[in-house]
C-alpha cells in the first residue's frame, strides 16, 4: 500500500515519504492523538499473503518494542488497515552515520563518543537477548546534539526474506534463503555481515560485535572495509580478506587498535564475546594511554602460600592492579605470601550504592570475584549488579540482570542469587551472565544464604521468620517462627547442620537491639548466642565475624557445640553499616575480606540541597551536607519538609527565609515520606512507630501531637491530597507484593477504598491542581512510565506521558505542565492541555546532573514551576561518592592474630 501526504493510517496522518527499501516504505506522519510526529514503516505486500511470516513478525515486533534505551529508536506499536501492516516508530531527525562517513574520516574525539553510544545501545539489546543483525552506518542516526540513535533493531529477523541479488554490496538489507527460512537464512547487509552470517550459520551477539568493529573502522578511515561490485564479491571479501588496520590514522591509540582487532576476528570463538566488554575497553583505551599503571601500597608480613595456582594467579593480578606492587612468580612450590588492603576501582558511573537496607556486596567462595550493588541512574529500582573479576582491570555489569540487590553466591561460585525490585522476586543468574531464573515471589531481602543441598534460606523486610526455597524454584516454606521478634541475615554453617542469623526486636533501630542466634536444622530449634550485634559470617578460622555500629567484631565459635568460646574483640573499623543491621562486608572460604568503607552506623550519605532552574543553573541552599531525602515544598513555597537519615530517620522542616532546620518527629522508629496538607498546616508521613508502616500527621509548626490516620496490616506511603484536603491518595503494599493506589477519606468515617490496582506497581501519585487528573508511575509496560488518568473516575481514560521511561511526576501550580524524571535522573517537562480532554505534548529535556535519584520523591518543584529543589550527592562540589570497595588479601591471618582460638 502506497501512502501519500494527507492519507491516514489509523490515528496517523501522513505528511511525507522519507525513505524506501527492501524492508518497506517509510513515511513521516503525525500522531493526532498524542500530538507528536512519528515514522511509519509500511511492510512489504508479501506479508499479507503469508500468515506464518506475519505471525512471526508480530511476535518479534513485541519483543523489539520492549527495548527502552536513549540510544535506540523506539517502536511505538503496530498498525493494521486492511492488508496493510505498518510499524509505528520513533521519528529521529538528523543525518545518518553513512552520510557523515561520506564526507571523510571522522576525528577520534568525534568518532569515539558515537561508537560508545552505539555500543551502549547494543549492550542494552543484548541484555534482553535481542541481536540487531543489520548494524551499519545507514542504520545509525546522529542528531545535532551528538545523540546517537540506532535504528531497525532486529527487523532483519522480524521481516524475514526480502530483496534480490540485483542489490549491490552497499544495498539495503539482504536476505537469502534455502528452502525457506527453516533451512538457512542470511540476514544483514553484505559489507557489514559477519563471516558466520555470510555462511548462513546461526548467529549470536558476536555478529553485532563484528559489525560494530567494521562501522568503527569506517568512521576512523572514511572508507569501506569490504567492497565489491556485487554481493558475491563482497561476501568473498568478508570471508577471505583480512582488514587492513594500517589504514587507520597514525594517532589511533594502541588500545583502540586492540579493541578493533578483537571485534573483527573472523573466528567468532576468538572475537570479543560481549559488547559491554568492548565498551569498557574503549573507555580504557581513551583514559589510560599508558598500558599499565601501578601505585605503591602498604604490605604486611608474609605468610605461607597454599592455594590452588589458578586462584593464586588471580589474587596476584588483583594485588598488582590494586596497587600493591609487582610480585615475582617463580617455580618454587612455596613462595613468600603477602597480605594487605587495596581499593577495587569501580566505574565513575556505577559507584557502590550508599542507600537501601540490604547488603551491597558478595564475594565468591574462592575469593576471585566480588559482586556489588551499583548506585546507577534510576534509583533503587535501577540499581545494577556489577562484578569485578580480580584478574580484570574493570568492574562490569552482570549481564542479563536489569536491576538487583542483596547478591549472594552459590556454594560452587557458579551462580549469583539476588532480589529483583521490579517484579519483587528472588532470582539467580550465572556468573557469566544470561537469562535470570525466577525462584519465588518475595518481599525485599534481608539476607540470603545458599546451602550445599541446593536450598536458599532467606529473610525479608516483613516481620517474621526465615524462609527457604529450592534453588531450582518452587513454593517457599517458613523455616523459623520468631514469635514477637524478627529473624534476618541468615548464614549457613559448614556441613549444613546449623545456621547463624540475627534475631531482633520488631522495633529494633540499633545493633544494641539485635542478637546473634543459631538454628539447628535437624530439630528446628534456635537459641540466642548472648552476643549483641548483627549480620554474622562464619570464618573457617573458628570465628563468627559480625557488625556493631560500623565496626567488625569477632568471637571464637565452636561448630561442634554451636556456642561462643570467648569475648568479642573489635577487628576492623569503618565498615559501612545500615539501618537494618547490615554490615557491608563479605568473607571468602579462602580468607579474603571485601567491605564497603565509610559511614557511621545507620547514617545515610551526605547531600546538599540546591535550587536548579529550568536551564540547569544551580543555587545551593545555606545548609550543611547531611543525609537529606525526599524533600517536599510547602504549598506557599516558604518551607520544605524532608527526611533526615542519621542515627534515626525522622521528618525535619527547613525554613527558607530563616535558614533554620527544625525537627518535627522524634520517634526512634523510622518516620518517612512527608507531604503537606493543601493549607500547609500539617505534614503527613509514614511511620513504623505503632507496628506496620501506616499514615500519621502532625501540625507543621511542631505544636500538638502526632495523630494516626490509618490502620492496616500492610505498609502504606502518603502520595498527595485532593485540592480541598478531604481525600488523601496513598500507596499500599498488599500481600503478593502488590503496590496499589488507595484513597483515604478524612471526613468523620475515615474510610479507605482502592483507586488503581493491578498486578503491576502503581505509585508516586500526584493530583493536578484542579483535582481532575492523577499522574502516577506504573510498571505495566515493563519499565517505569508516567501515566495520567481522570480523577476520581480513572476508568474514563489513560494516557502514557513519558516516552523512554519516567518516574516521580510533579504538576506545575497552573496545571499546564507535568514534570517527571528519566531513569537516568534528567528532569523532563510536558505541556498539558486539559480544558476539553487530556492532551499532552512531547516531552522536553530541561536539565540533567549528578543529583539524587536513589528513591522516589528525590526532588520537588517550586510553586511557580521555575525552580527545582534537588539533592546533590556527596560533600564535594562535584557530588562524588564517598564509598570505597576495599579488598583485603589473606585477612584470616590478621583475624587469627587479633582473636586467637587456640588452633
Amino acid at each position: 500500500m502506497a501512502l501519500g501526504p494527507g492519507s491516514k493510517l489509523g490515528v496517523y496522518e501522513v505528511t511525507a515519504k522519507i525513505g524506501a527499501g527492501g524492508m518497506g516504505e517509510v513515511y513521516r506522519a503525525h500522531d493526532t492523538t498524542l500530538d507528536r510526529d512519528v515514522a511509519i514503516k509500511v511492510l512489504p505486500d508479501a506479508f499479507a499473503t503469508d500468515p506464518e511470516r506475519l505471525a512471526r513478525f508480530e511476535r518479534e515486533a513485541k519483543v523489539l518494542a520492549s527495548l527502552n534505551h536513549p540510544n535506540i529508536a523506539a517502536i511505538y506499536g503496530l498498525e493494521t488497515s486492511g492488508d496493510t501492516r505498518a510499524l509505528i516508530l520513533e521519528l529521529v531527525e538528523g543525518p545518518t552515520l553513512q552520510d557523515r562517513i561520506a564526507k571523510g574520516p571522522i576525528p577520534l574525539d568525534e568518532a569515539l563518543p558515537i561508537a560508545r553510544q552505539i555500543a551502549e545501545a547494543l549492550e542494552a539489546a543484548h541484555e534482553q537477548g535481542i541481536i540487531h543483525r543489520d548494524l551499519k552506518p545507514a542504520n545509525v542516526k546522529v542528531k545535532d546534539d551528538g545523540t546517537v540513535k540506532v535504528l531497525d533493531f532486529g527487523l532483519a529477523k522480524a521481516l524475514g526474506p526480502e530483496l534480490s541479488d540485483l542489490e549491490a554490496a552497499n544495498s539495503p538489507t539482504m536476505t537469502m534463503t534455502a528452502a525457506a527460512t527453516k533451512m538457512g537464512v542470511i540476514m544483514g547487509t553484505a559489507a557489514y555481515m559477519s563471516p558466520e552470517q555470510a555462511r548462513g550459520k546461526t548467529v549470536d551477539k558476536r555478529a553485532d560485535i563484528w559489525a560494530f568493529g567494521i562501522v568503527l573502522y569506517e568512521m576512523l578511515t572514511g572508507r569501506q572495509a569490504f567492497g565489491g561490485t556485487d554481493i558475491s564479491l563482497t561476501l568473498a571479501a568478508v570471508l577471505k580478506t583480512d582488514l587492513n588496520l594500517d589504514a587507520l590514522p597514525d594517532d589511533t591509540p594502541l588500545g583502540l587498535r586492540r579493541v578493533l582487532r578483537r571485534c573483527i576476528q573472523k573466528d567468532r570463538a576468538q572475537r570479543s564475546r560481549d559488547i559491554g566488554d568492548v565498551r569498557l575497553e574503549l573507555d580504557e583505551a581513551l583514559a589510560a594511554p599508558v598500558e599499565e599503571v601501578f601505585e605503591a601500597a602498604a604490605i604486611a608480613e608474609p605468610v605461607s602460600w597454599q592455594r590452588p595456582a589458578s586462584i593464586a594467579a588471580a589474587l596476584v593480578i588483583a594485588v598488582i592492579v590494586g596497587g600493591m606492587g609487582a610480585w615475582s612468580l617463580t617455580r618454587q612450590t612455596s613462595v613468600p605470601q603477602r597480605h594487605g588492603r587495596f581499593t577495587l576501582v569501580t566505574p565513575q558511573s556505577a559507584p557502590v550504592r550508599l542507600d537501601g537496607n540490604t547488603q551491597d556486596i558478595a564475594i565468591s567462595p574462592d575469593g576471585s570475584r566480588v559482586v556489588y550493588v551499583a548506585q546507577v541512574a534510576g534509583g533503587f529500582e535501577s540499581n545494577r549488579l556489577y562484578m569485578r573479576d580480580l584478574d580484570q582491570l574493570e568492574a562490569f555489569p552482570l549481564r542479563g540482570v536489569e536491576v538487583g540487590a542483596g547478591p549472594f553466591f552459590s556454594p560452587d561460585g557458579n551462580w549469583i542469587g539476588y532480589f529483583d525490585s521490579l517484579d519483587r522476586t528472588l532470582k539467580k543468574v550465572l556468573v557469566e551472565g544470561g537469562p535470570p531464573v525466577t525462584l519465588a515471589t518475595v518481599s525485599p531481602l534481608r539476607g540470603a544464604t545458599w546451602t550445599t543441598d541446593d536450598t536458599i534460606i532467606y529473610a525479608t523486610n516483613m516481620v517474621g521468620g526465615l524462609w527457604r526455597v529450592s534453588a531450582g524454584g518452587g513454593e517457599p516454606e517458613l523455616l523459623t517462627d520468631p514469635g514477637e521478634e524478627t529473624h534476618i541475615w541468615p548464614e549457613i554453617l559448614p556441613g549444613g547442620q546449623a545456621l547463624l542469623f540475627t534475631s531482633q526486636a520488631t522495633a529494633a533501630t540499633t545493633d544494641a537491639d539485635r542478637e546473634l542466634a543459631v538454628l539447628r536444622m535437624d530439630t528446628g530449634e534456635w537459641t540466642r548466642l548472648g552476643v549483641r550485634g548483627s549480620y554474622p559470617k562464619y570464618a573457617s578460622t573458628g570465628h563468627i565475624v559480625y557488625g556493631v555500629d560500623g565496626t567488625l567484631r569477632a568471637v571464637p565459635f565452636s561448630l561442634e557445640r554451636l556456642a561462643v568460646l570467648g569475648d568479642p574483640i573489635p577487628v576492623l573499623e569503618g565498615v559501612r553499616t545500615k539501618f537494618a543491621g547490615v554490615a557491608n562486608f563479605a568473607i571468602s572460604l579462602e580468607g579474603a575480606l571485601a567491605y564497603v568503607a565509610g559511614g557511621e552506623a545507620g547514617s545515610g550519605s551526605p547531600r546538599r540541597l540546591v535550587w536548579v532552574d529550568r536551564e540547569g543553573n544551580e543555587e545551593p541552599l545555606e545548609t550543611e551536607a547531611r543525609a537529606y531525602d525526599r524533600p517536599r515544598i510547602s504549598p506557599d513555597g516558604t518551607k520544605v519538609a524532608l527526611e533526615l537519615v542519621e542515627d534515626e530517620r525522622d521528618i525535619w522542616v527547613w525554613d527558607f527565609a530563616r535558614e533554620t532546620l527544625t525537627r518535627l518527629t522524634f520517634d526512634r522508629l523510622p518516620d518517612l515520606r512527608p507531604i503537606w496538607t493543601p493549607d500547609g498546616e500539617r505534614v503527613v508521613f509514614a511511620s513504623d512507630r505503632e507496628g506496620p508502616r501506616n499514615l500519621f500527621w502532625r501540625p507543621a509548626d511542631g505544636t500538638g501531637t502526632v495523630e494516626r490516620l490509618s490502620e492496616s496490616p500492610n505498609a502504606q506511603l502518603p502520595n498527595d491530597f485532593s485540592p480541598d484536603g478531604t481525600v488523601l491518595v496513598y500507596r499500599e503494599d498488599s500481600p503478593g507484593n502488590l503496590q496499589d493506589l488507595y484513597l483515604l477519606s478524612l471526613d468523620d468515617d475515615s474510610s479507605a477504598e482502592v483507586l488503581i490496582a493491578s498486578e503491576f506497581a502503581e505509585r508516586d501519585a500526584e493530583l493536578s491542581p484542579d483535582g481532575n487528573w492523577i499522574a502516577y508511575e506504573s510498571t505495566a509496560s515493563g519499565v517505569q512510565q508516567v501515566i495520567v488518568q481522570p480523577f476520581p473516575n480513572v476508568d474514563d481514560g489513560l494516557w502514557q506521558v513519558s516516552t523512554d521511561s519516567g518516574q516521580d511526576p510533579r504538576w506545575s501550580a497552573d496545571g499546564r505542565e507535568l514534570f517527571y524524571r528519566l531513569s537516568g535522573g534528567a528532569v523532563m517537562a510536558v505541556t498539558v492541555e486539559s480544558e476539553s480532554g487530556f492532551l499532552p505534548g512531547n516531552p522536553e529535556l530541561l536539565f540533567e546532573g549528578q543529583y539524587r535519584i536513589g528513591q522516589s520523591g528525590a526532588y520537588d518543584v517550586s510553586p511557580d514551576g521555575q525552580r527545582f529543589l534537588m539533592m546533590r550527592e556527596g560533600t564535594r562540589a562535584d557530588g562524588a561518592s564517598q564509598a570505597q570497595l576495599v579488598y583485603v588479601l589473606n585477612w584470616f591471618t590478621e583475624l587469627q592474630a587479633r582473636v586467637p582460638t587456640g588452633r
